[in-house]
């Protein structure tokens, strides 16, 4: 397929980045203020994301077919404190719409928690959609489930896709895959569960039963902590992905990620539908 160019924002470890560039896309842009995620960032790709977004200046971005980034979710999480667009992490929407009314992209990808849904009972959802459109774009949104895309996780997000109003294009998201791969084959061994819990930030070393474990299992009937190395592979990264950090670090890092093979299902649906 044809190469085509994108700004990564919010880049975290380039979760978007690993999944656009396995169907031929190259960052020419990306932003995170984590000098760790940077560190990360810069070690497997070879860029140094900028840093903060809003001190950006729209001159000095080059040309690219697709913005993507996972805007900042603990603003709108269920176990977060919900504050929304009145935080400073859920307004950093504010500086994608930015972007898209300064260089008009042909596409773009977003990505936050599903509980962006219903935040303040949809009304926060629902503005922030309307203002993606008031940038000239047809908007969709579907929620995208990690292990109907090729790995074992449970992990529901939102997706919002955007195809700039010019281009007579309709988006639809891409069909499910399956998921061949099994926990068991993650953690090589005989596992009681399917699929992993979602990765993610807080509760490590909860514990098997208590209701905040994530990372607990049983394998071959025995306890184990879910690894870093396991951590990525369920995300849909390599195993010798390179990680800045202690160990700390790196599970923050890979909770915060978004899986990678959603993210390269959604670019080649562009691709396929000839958007970018």
């Amino acid at each position: 397929m044809a190469e085509f160019r994108f700004v990564d924002l919010f880049s975290g470890i380039g979760g978007f980045h690993y999944g656009l560039a396995r169907c031929g896309g190259k960052c020419v842009m990306a932003s995170e203020i984590d000098p760790i995620a940077i560190e990360t960032y810069q070690k497997n790709y070879s860029i140094t994301p900028k840093g903060d977004v809003s001190k950006i200046d729209i001159a000095d971005i080059p040309q690219f077919d697709l913005l993507c980034g996972g805007f900042p979710c603990q603003s709108f999480s269920n176990v977060g404190q919900k504050g929304g667009l009145e935080d400073p992490r859920g307004a950093l929407i504010y500086q994608v719409i930015r972007l898209l009314k300064g260089c008009k992209p042909k596409a773009f990808i977003l990505e936050n928690v599903k509980g962006l849904l219903s935040h303040d009972k949809g009304k926060t959802f629902k503005i922030i959609i309307e203002e993606l459109e008031k940038c000239g774009y047809k908007v969709y949104h579907e929620v995208l489930e990690a292990k109907d895309y090729g790995v074992p996780q449970i992990r529901k997000r939102v997706f919002i896709v955007g195809v700039r109003n010019d281009i007579k294009k309709f988006f639809t998201f891409p069909e499910p895959t399956g998921c061949e791969k099994k926990l068991s084959d993650v953690m090589r061994g005989e596992t009681e569960r399917e699929y992993a819990f979602t990765i993610r930030i807080g509760g490590r070393r909860s514990g098997i039963d208590n209701k905040y474990n994530w990372d607990c299992y049983r394998v071959n009937g025995e306890l184990h902590y879910i690894t870093v190395e396991e951590c990525l592979e369920v995300q849909g990264f390599p195993r010798d992905f390179y990680l800045a950090g202690n160990k700390d670090n790196q599970y923050k890092q890979i909770g915060n990620a978004v899986p990678t093979v959603i993210i390269e299902a959604i670019g080649k649906q562009l691709q396929v539908l000839g958007i970018i």
